[in-house]
């Protein structure tokens, strides 16, 4: 599809034992700063219901461009400093070529 994102990544984050909570709590507060990053399209984090310290992240970017700003950003580089106390490992990333995805009329993302 010619509107689709050209470039998206799942991820695995693995909290360190007792420290979902804050670790979602962070993930929340960084979705406030994305207005800063126009080329990052869609953003949602997940708790794994069967796992206590797992928490699963889904972005979309336009291009590439996107990719490297959303890298470059100041916001995103002071998430990582946050993630380093809260993580037990280095997230796993799989990168993916979002090809469609629908969201329900009269749904409000936040």
């Amino acid at each position: 599809m010619a509107d689709s994102p050209q470039f998206g990544a799942l991820l695995q984050l693995t909290a360190r034992e007792g420290l979902r909570d804050e670790l979602v709590r962070v993930l929340g507060n960084y979705l406030n700063t994305l207005e800063g990053e126009p080329g990052t399209l869609l953003v949602a984090f997940a708790a794994d219901p069967n796992d206590e310290n797992l928490v699963w992240a889904w972005e979309e970017f336009a291009d590439a461009n996107a990719v490297q700003a959303h890298f470059e950003h100041d916001f995103f580089r002071a998430l990582q400093m946050e993630l380093a106390d809260l993580l037990a490992e280095t997230p796993l990333v799989r990168p993916l070529a979002p090809i469609a995805h629908r969201v329900q009329p009269g749904v409000v993302a936040e």
